[in-house]
């Protein structure tokens, strides 16, 4: 029951605050990659964290969602929201959404606050689908005012500004950290003496080419089974982190400790995915993962935790990951490992590295941790906001 009785709210379907238009599909003989024409969304493909990229264009628009609008994934999976930042072509996997008054930006805090209620209305026995009439006939409730609705969104908005400014920081962080990886070690600006190398071509004369796997152990991660997986934690359970987990897949599972085999990542662990999508590189991450990855644990101390994790995200191994990947539908690259390769340098260059190196990872560690405890304060606000359980005249 709603103890804020100081504003007021109201109950209506969709249709009568805001105009929804569903996307079609120009003919793919229009689609394009060279920026001609419009930007193109199929469906949810390339939706970010609040705003879409764009991998394809089309010279034929059939059905347009105006800048600033919401899109809504009406296919499987159904509900993955973003905000249009300039007029898209949209296809039949996408809709857009457009307040009839008041902010867009408002409508996509709403649409996210109820999303899991509209996504009951799926149909369909394989794929999952919304059409029109489920979108525009589906009640939401929320203030009458627009002064309101505007104090509501500044709050969300702050949030999401200061995620987004982290996210921005570690960013330029990491272009920072591998800029200098590249110059040291891959181009060696800071090297004059060089000696000739049949896979390299010339490294710096004191240095040596090694195999990764003699500096660090890949293990391999715990499968218990799906059946074993909890959508939300029991007792004694953590965090059970699958490939798809890396990405942009939110349906965080968890398992039992007991069951982990103490395949357990800790937030300053590297991982490195190896089947499904490969290559994939991640630290911050807690909890057991599964056989599609491995943990990166030095075992000399000739290397570094900030040179490896640059190294691994090399232009180098990513090639050497790709090349040995195997599988159609499923890629494995674990025999890529005893074909990585790697300069390595003297040990007054890796200690200099890791001087700028490890600060650098640290500050993108914790900034990571500041995304994650803002992101959870504004899913914890979200739907108190939009319920009214939160009064927003006494804030």
């Amino acid at each position: 029951m709603r103890d804020n009785l100081s504003l007021k709210w109201k109950t209506v379907e969709l249709k009568s605050i805001a105009d929804v238009t569903m996307g079609q599909s120009p003919k793919s003989e229009f689609y394009n990659e060279d920026f001609e024409g419009m930007p193109f969304l199929q469906g949810n493909k390339t939706f970010g964290d609040k705003y879409p990229s764009f991998e394809l264009y089309t010279t034929s628009v059939k059905k347009v969602a105006k800048k600033s609008s919401v899109l809504m994934s009406v296919r499987a999976p159904v509900g993955d929201l973003n905000i249009a930042q300039e007029d898209i072509c949209i296809g039949r996997g996408v809709c857009g959404l457009q307040m009839k008054k008041g902010d867009n930006e408002f409508l996509y805090y709403l649409l996210m606050a109820n999303i899991s209620n509209l996504i009951n209305k799926e149909s369909g026995t394989v794929f999952g689908s919304i059409n029109k009439n489920d979108i525009e006939t589906f009640e939401v409730t929320l203030p009458e005012s627009l002064e309101d609705q505007k104090k509501i969104l500044t709050i969300l908005k702050d949030i999401d500004g200061k995620i987004e400014a982290c996210k921005n920081m570690n960013r330029t962080l990491e272009d920072l950290l591998i800029s200098i990886y590249n110059n040291w070690f891959v181009y060696f600006e800071n090297c004059s003496e060089f000696k000739p190398d049949e896979n390299f071509g010339k490294i710096p004369k004191s240095w040596s080419v090694e195999m990764l796997n003699n500096h660090v152990d890949f293990v391999t991660g715990v499968e218990p089974g799906s059946k074993n997986y909890h959508e939300k934690p029991e007792p004694n359970d953590i965090p059970f982190i699958r490939v798809g987990d890396l990405g942009s897949r939110d349906n965080m599972v968890f398992i039992d400790k007991s069951i982990s085999k103490n395949k357990i990542l800790v937030y300053d662990d590297i991982v490195l995915s190896l089947d499904a999508t490969v290559g994939i590189v991640k630290m911050g991450l807690e909890g057991a993962y599964s056989t599609g990855m491995r943990k990166l644990v030095i075992k000399t101390d000739e290397i570094n935790k900030s040179f490896l994790y640059c190294l691994v995200k090399s232009k180098r191994i990513q090639r050497i990951i790709e090349t040995f990947a195997t599988g159609t539908t499923i890629l494995h690259a674990g025999k890529s490992i005893k074909h990585m390769d790697f300069v390595l340098p003297d040990k007054t260059t890796m200690d200099e590295f890791n001087k700028f190196g490890e600060p650098i990872l640290s500050q993108i560690l914790s900034n990571k941790k500041e995304i994650e405890n803002l992101t959870q304060l504004r899913d914890e606000l979200l739907p108190k906001l939009m319920s009214g359980e939160i009064d927003i005249s006494k804030i």
